[in-house]
């Protein structure tokens, strides 16, 4: 049975205001719909609400300012229909929908890597984060918690800053259920993106539901390299958690990262594997390459960096277009220090605000992308109805420069 607080049953009066109200109201049947006992505290929320997919959106934010609401907790804004790093019209009800939820105190990051944009949340903090990267991040790289929470309830956790204390929330949700041993993969692949993504694919597969465990991944990895496999289980399957034994803060065991329970099946990924999976994220056109889009989830300095060495000096082909995503932040560091004149004079395009595997196209991409993400490559087939070819980063930079 559902146990309220004082806090909770103040919102459900309506003596916090109309808005904390409905929020409250919306949060209470999501609890009774899986049955929590009690509502906890959350330190952040990571809202999708204000991205301008139809009416619903603009409607229920203009309610909300209405009832002059306002979030309880810090609130960063996801990705949206906008290119903010080039000239939009300010009469475009997206701009509206982002200067709306400003209004309710939330920050217009416009990212799904929320974590470039503020410190990170540290282990053990409970968030009601949306995005299906960002929260397999939180929860598997960092040791934070949340479920995957999608628009609407987002903005509703946000105002009352308290979530149903269920699911990835609970120490008893969070134990492993099957594990995969990638100690027979060469050493040398760990040092490239490319494999994790294509790991990724793999893990969705095999796990369902399940929440998997990795064991053999050098404990020196990139956090890059652990977010590309997290975006691509999460993307496209319903992954929200990994323990990759060792690195995640709650598994420095195989047994932790169990809860002491013998799992249910175990996977030797092999390399016939991980060429499998990768080789499924290519359509298999022959017509040349048009661009290269690079960035999902939004990229870091250290991997723009990575695409300035991999240029060497050189300058994107006149004949491809090469356009990287990236968030506002990660934009206003590279600027600092030089490295956005860098990639912008060698002919990188950068997306900010926004993922370029939705309409409307953040360029003319023509119809034959190449790109290192298998999020990206998984959804842009049927949303933009484009080939795609799966590659590695070095691979995707050599396409850009020596196209055809």
């Amino acid at each position: 049975m559902l146990r309220l607080a004082s806090i909770d049953r103040e919102m459900l009066s309506g003596s916090r205001g109309p808005g904390a109200q409905f929020a409250m109201e919306m949060m209470v049947a999501i609890a009774e719909m899986y049955e929590a006992q009690r509502f906890i505290d959350i330190e952040w929320a990571h809202v999708a609400s204000a991205y301008c997919q139809g009416r619903a959106n603009i409607d229920l934010a203009r309610k909300l300012a209405q009832w002059n609401t306002r979030v309880a907790v810090p609130t960063t804004l996801t990705t949206c229909s906008l290119n903010l790093n080039a000239p939009f019209q300010q009469d475009d009800p997206a701009v509206e929908l982002i200067h709306v939820y400003e209004d309710l105190g939330c920050e217009a990051v416009m990212t799904c890597a929320p974590y470039h944009a503020r410190p990170e949340p540290s282990a053990g903090t409970h968030l009601a984060w949306c995005e299906s990267s960002a929260v397999i991040y939180a929860n598997s790289v960092l040791g934070a918690r949340t479920n995957r929470y999608v628009e609407f309830i987002d903005i509703c956790a946000a105002i009352t800053g308290r979530v149903p204390e269920c699911g990835l929330h609970q120490d008893e949700n969070r134990r492993a259920a099957l594990v995969f041993d990638v100690g027979a993969l060469p050493p040398n692949w760990f040092n490239d993106a490319w494999m994790f993504h294509a790991l990724g694919i793999l893990i969705a597969e095999r796990s369902g539901t399940a929440i998997p465990a990795i064991v053999g991944i050098p404990r020196n990895v990139d956090r890059e390299h652990l977010r590309a496999m997290g975006s691509a289980a999460a993307g496209s399957g319903s992954v929200s958690l990994f323990h990759a034994v060792g690195i995640t803060p709650e598994a420095p065991t195989l047994d932790a990262a169990c809860g002491g329970n013998v799992p249910a099946e175990a996977v030797n990924v092999s390399i016939a594997d991980i060429e499998r999976c990768a080789a499924s994220l290519s359509t298999g056109s022959d017509a040349p390459v048009s661009a290269v889009c690079v960035g999902s989830p939004h990229m870091s300095t250290r991997e723009f960096a990575a695409i300035a060495e991999l240029l060497a000096g050189r300058r994107v082909s006149s004949d491809i277009v090469c356009v990287a995503s990236t968030s506002a932040a990660v934009l206003r560091d590279m600027e600092l220090s030089g490295l956005l004149d860098t990639l912008s004079d060698a002919g990188v395009q950068l997306v900010t605000g926004r993922c370029t595997y939705y309409r409307p196209f953040a360029a003319d991409l023509g119809s034959h992308v190449m790109t290192n993400s298998a999020k990206w490559a998984w959804y842009a087939p049927s949303n933009l109805g484009i080939d795609v070819t799966f590659a590695s980063l070095s691979d995707c930079v050599e396409k850009a420069v020596k196209s055809g």
